[in-house]
């Protein structure tokens, strides 16, 4: 080696091990969210949640410090942070007995807010590989004026569940993230339009498309696109309110509902929280002439400093609108305040603005007739209890049938508001719900009959609400989503 060589290696070497040789690191950002069954679901603890960039492979190994962690594992809340280099990354979260759920076009700058659903596993001896999903029609950084059409074909160890995709948002089951669009079953949706103006978006915003396979693995495709923005009016009109609707009603929900299925199911325990908005069109909503862009909405947790945009709405003419808010950063006590705009181009109206406060969750347990209760008065008085008070008011309904002719026979109570109990006297002949009670004097003597509550739902006040828990709900109203009752009691009567 050339002494001259020698002599810069030893300076070098001198240097780095006295401390005066810097390396400049590269920049670093944030990725951080939770993981949860469902958006605003119960979270899932222990996950490990992993980025890598996406162009390398997902990596053997991970060496984490407390500059770089490229993995992490979700805590109690399901909450994750990630400290990774600048740029663009692939994440995934992992969980035994937990079907995979992958992101790709994660873009690293400051903080990157990823929430990520991860659901059970359908079957624990299929495979656990999230599908591979193919976009044609759009691409990361893309201007747009107008509809673009749209290819996605998804593969995978599974069949292919669902396909959705949407503007500038995470899309869904229909009941918390539409409008959205969905394609069931198939391997490939063909070539179909998606139209920005259904969605209200203008400016920087996303296209995303999510993939589930039969065993609920799951993949989730992130593009940012520009959308042009319309011409600017000289102003926008406000949306009002709805005539005895509040504009934001929060509604907690007492089990895990699982919304992946186009139809809303009960699941197992855990609970949902999400907020409902109502308000009706801006004077300037009125098609042909004079149509505005769409609606923004904004929200402010208790302890925030500012409101932050969270979701917008495509106007239509409607004269009402509704936007549901199931992020997983609203908690039970914690009050949110929304304010609701409408806007075209760079400009906004002034806002309508409200606050609620979600409920705790809650259940009810039957009480008597016990189950398979036998020698039960042919009059008998039906009593329940919940778990625990929620609320101001807490409605009721119970169902009771001969159980020898199903639903061909029933009576049904009335809605009976802080009331445990019902007396013979208030059941009605279903399905008539007459104003008077039954007209039978009493139960046929050692038949046997089942019994249960469709319908437990406490409120902070009432008829005009702004928080809502739903313990049960079989169908008896669609104004919340199904969620069946625990406990359904069968007893048998007596002589007498």
């Amino acid at each position: 080696m050339p002494k001259r060589l020698l002599f810069v290696g030893l300076i070098l070497s001198a240097l780095a091990l006295s401390g005066c040789l810097f390396i400049r690191a590269p920049s670093t950002g944030v990725i951080e969210g939770y993981v949860t069954n469902h958006l605003s679901g119960e979270p899932v603890v222990g996950a490990v949640v992993r980025a890598w960039p996406m162009d390398g492979e997902a990596p053997r190994y991970t060496v984490s410090s407390d500059y770089y962690g490229a993995t992490a594992v979700t805590n109690s809340e399901g909450y994750y942070r990630l400290v990774v280099p600048e740029g663009m990354y692939v994440m995934e979260a992992r969980k035994e007995g937990h079907a995979t759920s992958r992101i790709e076009g994660v873009k690293v700058g400051s903080t990157a807010r990823v929430d990520i659903v991860q659901k059970p596993v359908f079957n624990p001896n299929w495979s656990v590989e999230p599908p591979r999903v193919s976009v044609e029609g759009v691409e990361e950084g893309m201007t747009i004026s107008g509809p673009i059409t749209l290819k996605i074909e998804a593969r995978g160890g599974n069949d292919i569940q669902l396909i959705y995709a949407a503007f500038g948002k995470m899309p869904g089951a229909s009941w918390l993230t539409a409008p959205r669009e969905v394609f069931s079953g198939t391997y490939t949706t063909g070539t179909f339009t998606l139209d920005p103006a259904k969605y209200g978006v203008s400016g920087a915003t996303t296209v995303e498309v999510v993939v589930y396979d039969q065993n609920d693995n799951r993949t989730h495709l992130i593009f940012r696109v520009f959308v042009e923005p319309a011409a600017n009016p000289p102003s926008v009109a406000s949306p009002g309110l709805v005539s005895g609707v509040p504009l934001a009603r929060a509604v907690t929900l007492s089990k895990q509902v699982a919304f992946m299925g186009l139809d809303p199911q009960a699941a197992p325990p855990g609970a949902n929280i999400y907020v409902e908005l109502t308000w009706s069109r801006s004077n300037d909503d009125n098609p042909p002439t004079s149509v505005i862009t769409g609606y923004r909405i904004y929200r402010r947790l208790a302890g925030e400093a500012d409101f932050k945009l969270i979701g917008t709405v495509g106007a239509t003419g409607a004269s009402s609108y509704t936007y549901r808010d199931p992020s997983p950063d609203l908690k039970v006590g914690v009050e949110a305040t929304y304010r609701v705009t409408a806007y075209k181009g760079e400009v906004e109206s002034a806002p309508i603005e409200a606050s609620t406060t979600p409920l705790p969750p809650w259940d009810v347990r039957l009480l008597e007739p016990a189950d398979e209760a036998i020698g039960v008065s042919l009059t008998p008085t039906f009593r329940w209890q919940p778990i625990q008070v929620v609320g101001n008011v807490q409605h009721y309904r119970l169902w009771l049938w001969d159980a020898n002719h199903g639903w061909g026979w029933a009576l049904i109570s009335p809605v009976l508001q802080n009331q445990t109990q019902c007396t013979w006297a208030e059941l009605r002949v279903y399905p008539g719900y007459p104003t008077a009670g039954t007209p039978w004097e009493r139960l046929q003597p050692n038949r046997t009959y089942e019994w249960y509550l469709d319908y437990a739902v406490a409120f902070d006040s009432y008829p005009t609400w702004t928080a809502a828990s739903v313990a049960i709900n079989d169908g008896a109203t669609d104004a919340f989503p199904t969620v069946l009752p625990a406990d359904m009691f069968q007893f048998t009567t007596g002589e007498q």
